[in-house]
């Protein structure tokens, strides 16, 4: 009997617990209602975590920018440097072009470390252009013309190309200006050489290099530069207006030969003999050496074989030789070397180049056609001009 009421408690009280636990864990209403409610809960918590996400981009890249603006405010050129390598964007690259122009004005040599700096790592900024600018204002005209032709050979566009070209020719000519004024004719020297190596078809170089050899009263050189020059469609009248007051200065009394010469077109030509044999040479300052066409070098004494010339067209193999006895006009020389190589032309045997010319002082009388000569220093038969 006692078993049958304990047994009779424990299912009541199990069914008691049953009861508890479904009113606790399931919301009043139909299964409809519990999946609604279920679905709009996960959809809320959804839309929570995106927001939070995008709220979080939008705090990143808001902080990106004032991270930016903050280290180029504390002049922190470097860390900014390394900021836009990570964010390259053209908004960036365009606060630091900004920086670096107003730090231009205030502070141009640091100024001018940074620009380097930044355009060694980002070359395709228009930094360059401030470099340029900058250099100008400072008064650094050379370092200005280099990063002027840097400039010029690394452009694709014809028109930046042109006006890199007439900016160049601006800055030069001020630069030449300036050393003229501060009276530095060796600087000036080796400048105008420079840019006459750069730009050989340009004979405004060329021109300014005659005046100043004139002033320096170094006819010679003058004489050479403008013997090139008289062609010149640009030159051609001014070339001429000096060479003919260097005739009027050297009227030939003080020279010691006088050689007759011919007209070829544009160019000057002289008789001359070699071991005896009569050659026609054209006048070349261009020309390092006396030369002569192979076929007719026959008498002429090998040197070596194997020397190789360089031409406008290309390099061409040569001999070097060594002629006994030269002589043109009253001049006679001995002992004189002479490359031997093709040079096929109407009229003309060879070149009559700078081994011979730069042993005188010498002038050309273009309305007689007379070459005018005066020997730098003894000239020795057993020596000769090497």
């Amino acid at each position: 009997m006692i078993k049958n009421i304990l047994i009779l408690i424990l299912i009541m009280f199990s069914g008691w617990i049953v009861v508890n636990y479904f009113n606790i864990k399931l919301p009043m209403g139909n299964s409809q209602e519990i999946i609604q409610s279920t679905t709009t809960t996960i959809f809320k918590q959804k839309e929570k975590k995106e927001e939070k996400k995008f709220s979080l981009n939008k705090k990143q890249n808001k902080e990106n920018i004032i991270g930016l603006d903050i280290l180029l405010s504390e002049n922190r050129f470097y860390d900014a440097l390394s900021f836009y390598l990570e964010n390259n964007t053209e908004v960036n690259r365009k606060k630091i072009e900004n920086y670096l122009y107003t730090l231009a004005k205030s502070e141009p040599n640091k100024a001018l470390e940074y620009m380097q700096v930044f355009f060694d790592n980002v070359p395709q900024s228009s930094v360059l252009n401030l470099m340029i600018k900058t250099h100008i204002a400072q008064g650094d005209l050379y370092r200005a013309i280099e990063l002027i032709i840097q400039a010029k050979e690394n452009t694709v566009s014809q028109m930046e190309e042109k006006r890199f070209s007439e900016q160049l020719r601006e800055v030069a000519i001020q630069y030449i200006d300036k050393l003229m004024k501060h009276e530095e004719y060796g600087h000036l020297i080796a400048f105008l050489e420079e840019m006459i190596d750069y730009d050989n078809s340009n004979g405004y170089y060329s021109f300014r290099l005659a005046q100043l050899y004139m002033k320096l009263d170094k006819v010679d050189e003058a004489s050479m530069l403008l013997t090139d020059l008289q062609y010149d469609e640009v030159y051609a009248q001014n070339v001429k207006t000096l060479l003919q007051s260097i005739e009027k200065e050297n009227n030939g009394d003080d020279y010691k030969y006088a050689i007759a010469l011919k007209k070829y077109g544009d160019h000057y030509a002289v008789n001359v003999y070699l071991n005896g044999t009569p050659f026609t040479l054209m006048l070349d300052t261009g020309a390092t050496y006396i030369l002569l066409d192979e076929d007719k070098a026959s008498s002429l004494e090998v040197i070596r074989d194997d020397i190789l010339l360089q031409t406008a067209g290309d390099d061409v193999r040569a001999k070097l030789c060594r002629a006994s006895r030269m002589s043109l006009g009253n001049l006679e020389i001995s002992n004189i070397k002479i490359t031997a190589a093709p040079f096929k032309r109407d009229q003309i045997d060879g070149l009559l180049g700078m081994n011979f010319l730069k042993q005188f002082t010498f002038f050309i009388n273009q309305e007689e056609n007379i070459l005018y000569l005066n020997p730098k220093k003894k000239i020795i038969k057993d020596k000769g001009l090497q």
